[in-house]
C-alpha cells in the first residue's frame, strides 16, 4: 500500500514538472492567475511581450497547437480552440507548491518583466508565501 502511494505521488511530481518545465506554460498559468480568463490572442501578446516567441502569430500557433491543449488534457485551463477564451480549471491547484517556486525564481530575473496585461510583481505575489 505505501508503494501506490509513493507512485501515485511520484507521478504527480512528474506530471506537474512536465507541465511547468516550459516558460510558455508557466508565462500563460501566471498570466490567467493575475487577470482572468484570456483569449488566445491576449496570451499570445503576454508570451510575445515576456520574449519568449518572436511575434505575435508564432505565439498564437504554439499556443493553439501545443500548450493549450497540453494544459487543457491536464485540467489546467479550460480551452477546446483558438476562438475560445482561456480560463483557469481546478487542475492548477494541484501545481500550487511548484508555481510558487517558479515564480519565486522567475522574479530574481528579468524574465517576469514586460509591459502588458498582468504585471509581474502581481503574478509573483499570489504565489509567495506571507
Amino acid at each position: 500500500m505505501v508503494r501506490q502511494d509513493r507512485t501515485t505521488v511520484s507521478e504527480r511530481i512528474d506530471r506537474s514538472c512536465d507541465l511547468l518545465r516550459s516558460a510558455y506554460r508557466r508565462r500563460v498559468i501566471y498570466a490567467l492567475r493575475r487577470s482572468g480568463p484570456a483569449s488566445v490572442g491576449e496570451l499570445a501578446d503576454v508570451v510575445t511581450a515576456a520574449g519568449l516567441a518572436d511575434d505575435r502569430q508564432r505565439a498564437v500557433a504554439s499556443l493553439v497547437h501545443t500548450h493549450l491543449p497540453k494544459l487543457s488534457e491536464a485540467d489546467i485551463v479550460d480551452y477546446e480552440d483558438a476562438d475560445e477564451v482561456v480560463s483557469l480549471a481546478g487542475g492548477v491547484e494541484d501545481l500550487e507548491p511548484f508555481l510558487a517556486v517558479a515564480a519565486e525564481r522567475e522574479a530574481d530575473t528579468d524574465y517576469l518583466t514586460f509591459t502588458g496585461p498582468a504585471v509581474a510583481s502581481d503574478a509573483v505575489a499570489r504565489y509567495m508565501p506571507d
